[in-house]
């Protein structure tokens, strides 16, 4: 079947018509840099950000006080940036403490309370949900996971690899998302 040669003239005008610029006649993108890590302020921003109103709010798997991570915020015009919290240091082969270690997963917001997770540290050394007020105060660790027991990694809280960090199961926070909002129903008793 042979396609009229006029019926090709018409795909540059289909191609215009549905939004669809030539590469070379679109006009060139601003990109803004909103803050640039130094280290004690957090390093390897590796989790999603989320905004509420005109401040962002995210984690660093590194860097802070004690090189553990950190949460912060910072105003979706760059300023104003402030650390939230900075992990700290772990102690001991199973690199435990009080808070978690390393998070690196996308933060939840409740109100004016931000829920993350921590997949190192904590009491047992195999991580923490934690929450912080978008203000930075009243930290706390709302559950620190347990040792494993059993072939498979799971331990007695029901999660599968959590002690090994973010493995393949939580590459996408997915499963750590559906973990996190059990806890906060069962805190919240909903």
């Amino acid at each position: 079947m042979r396609i009229p040669v006029r019926n090709l003239f018409l795909i540059p005008l289909l191609t215009a018509g549905v939004g669809l610029i030539l590469a070379g006649r679109v006009p060139a993108q601003t990109f803004t840099n909103l803050h640039s890590f130094a280290g004690t302020d957090g390093a390897g921003p590796y989790g999603g950000l989320i905004v509420s109103g005109n401040t962002l709010f995210g984690t660093a798997k590194g860097g802070g006080t004690a090189g553990n991570g950190t949460v912060f915020r910072v105003n979706t015009d760059g300023t104003a940036f402030t650390n939230l919290h900075s992990f700290t240091a772990t102690s001991g082969s199973m690199t435990t403490n009080s808070d978690g270690a390393q998070p690196y997963a996308a933060l939840v917001l409740s109100g004016n309370t931000l829920y993350g997770t921590a997949p190192y540290g904590g009491a047992a050394g195999h991580g923490t949900i934690f929450s912080v007020n978008t203000d930075g105060s009243d930290f706390a660790t709302v559950h620190t996971f347990t040792a494993t027991s059993g072939g498979n990694g799971a331990n007695s809280d029901g999660v599968i690899g959590f002690d090994q960090g973010m493995s393949a199961a939580f590459d996408d926070g997915f499963q750590v998302l559906l973990d996190l909002l059990d806890v906060i129903d069962e805190r919240l008793d909903c």
